[in-house]
């Protein structure tokens, strides 16, 4: 239940879009629990299924796309949502996004993938940090910290 109203809202959440501007986005079935912008990859049946990235090395070669929130996901009851297996979720593939960052980024910089969070970040890929393949990223805003960043997907 709701018990305040701030004049102002957040600029946005994880996984909006952040404007009308051209996107491409395929549909695909999650394969199990999947949250809002998040890296995926192919699932079980790639022709249909993406699934979250792993920890594992070599996993931002394998993300394919982002996934995009939806208005219609209900939170559980400790404020969370995601897409429940079998929900059929949009992939950005191309597009302006918001996304978590893992540490503090700058506005223009190459968003790299690290591994021991699932998040991004603009460090240079070295151990524990990837640089995307299958697509680009790069950060149209900074932040002060672990904190939503707006990121430029584009195809290679």
């Amino acid at each position: 239940m709701q018990s305040s109203v701030t004049m102002y809202g957040a600029a946005s959440t994880v996984g909006m879009l952040a404007d009308t501007g051209y996107t491409d986005k395929l549909s695909y079935s999650a394969e199990a629990a999947i949250g809002f912008g998040v890296p995926v990859q192919l699932g079980t049946n790639p022709e249909r299924q993406v699934k979250v990235l792993t920890t594992s090395v070599g996993q931002a070669a394998l993300a394919v796309g982002v996934s995009v929130a939806s208005m219609v996901v209900e939170q559980t009851s400790a404020g969370v949502a995601a897409y429940a297996a079998t929900d059929t979720l949009p992939v950005l593939k191309c597009g302006r996004i918001w996304m978590l960052t893992d540490d503090a980024v700058v506005a223009g910089t190459v968003a790299n993938l690290k591994l021991s969070s699932g998040l991004l970040t603009d460090e240079a890929v070295t151990t524990g940090i990837e640089a995307f393949t299958q697509f680009s990223a790069r950060f149209l805003t900074a932040t002060a910290g672990s904190a939503l960043a707006l990121v430029d997907i584009d195809r290679k």
